[in-house]
């Protein structure tokens, strides 16, 4: 007659459920000072991040608080990464549905630009970090600039596809064409955010137009234009069209 007991058997399985669900509370809890520390960031630049302020926002303990990134310089790069993250989803995963060339090209300027509008009233932690830590060596600095090169080398490997597919002159230099991209978004959330101007958003997209007159090619304008075209309604298909499958006299 065995001896063993259900309940002893499953301990195992019960502690690992228990430790599975104290990873995911943990996970969430940290998704969560994230997410606020994300959006004071935004407001008050990384210099701004404190665990005590993130204690008073997210209604825990300092400690609590210190227990997920044990240093406040953690807690900034952090936020670096994870607004990287959501910069990367929004403007980087949307646009490269395009095709290659000149249509991605410009998605990605068009998703960059929108993202720009949007945080006309909060902040673009790339640009104020830029202010903050430009002479300040340090891990929170490299985070920023390895997330920015990140970017400008996805922006150029854009640039040089669309070369490969013709759209564009090959003897385009995609150093100045992204000086020139990233130029006028930073002139887009300086006129913006600062001067408050309101011809800024059109003005941006004037700018990405002169960069494309000089050089696009035929083909290029051609493809550019024929991706920008509204989507019309699929026509059927063969197999569900009126009489499909009858032989045809």
């Amino acid at each position: 007659m065995s001896t063993s007991s259900p309940f002893i058997a499953s301990k195992p399985a019960a502690t690992a459920r228990r430790g599975t669900r104290s990873l995911q509370k943990g996970q969430q809890t940290r998704a969560t000072i994230l997410d606020a520390a994300l959006g004071l960031a935004s407001h008050m630049g990384l210099e701004g991040l404190s665990i005590g302020a993130l204690a008073d926002v997210t209604k825990m303990s300092k400690s609590g608080v210190f227990a997920h990134f044990g240093s406040r310089e953690e807690l900034q790069i952090a936020v670096v990464r994870e607004y990287h993250a959501k910069f990367e989803e929004e403007v980087f995963y949307a646009a490269i549905r395009q095709p290659r060339g000149l249509p991605r090209l410009r998605a990605l300027f068009e998703r960059w630009v929108h993202r720009t509008s949007l945080e006309v009233d909060s902040g673009c932690i790339y640009i104020s970090g830029a202010v903050e830590f430009d002479d300040r060596p340090g891990p929170v600095r490299e985070a920023l600039v390895g997330m920015v090169r990140d970017w400008h080398a996805a922006i150029r490997k854009a640039i040089l596809l669309a070369q490969d597919c013709g759209h564009l002159v090959p003897g385009a230099d995609p150093d100045q064409i992204l000086f020139e991209m990233h130029g006028l978004i930073l002139s887009l959330h300086h006129d913006a955010r600062f001067l408050r101007s309101p011809g800024a958003l059109a003005r941006a997209r004037t700018g990405l137009e002169r960069i494309l007159d000089s050089f696009a090619t035929p083909a290029g304008r051609t493809a550019d234009a024929q991706a920008r075209q509204p989507k019309s309604p699929s026509a059927p298909s063969a197999a569900a069209a009126p009489g499909a499958g009858r032989k045809r006299a």
